[in-house]
């Protein structure tokens, strides 16, 4: 393997993991207000921060690796996936996602 297929590698799992994250996302907001799946684009702020308490369970302002295995899991995905996607877009590497790093990863 070369350096080139192993950066396609990781750029082709990014996405996947991209993919089933926006699926949680959608998830949740379709059960906050029945919207059709792909159209995360047209909820508007508030509703963003609201599929964001949606996925913070246990409501203490952060969607632990735990409650972001819960959800992936209900879409099908592998806990291992839920790590692997946690780790991605977990920016200071605290094992849980801040408001600020879920935002980041839905303008991405």
């Amino acid at each position: 393997k070369n350096r080139c297929d192993d950066e396609f590698s990781v750029d082709l799992q990014a996405k996947r993991l991209k993919a089933i994250m926006m699926a949680a996302a959608e998830l949740a907001a379709l059960r906050l207000d029945d919207h059709p799946p792909g159209q995360m684009s047209g909820i508007s702020g508030d509703q963003k921060n609201h599929v964001f308490h949606l996925l913070d369970k246990n409501e203490d302002g952060r969607i632990s690796s735990e409650e972001l295995k819960e959800v992936m899991e209900e879409l099908g995905a592998d806990r291992e996936d839920a790590m692997e996607l946690m780790q991605l877009i977990d920016a200071n590497n605290d094992g849980s996602l801040s408001s600020d790093e879920f935002e980041l990863f839905q303008r991405q």
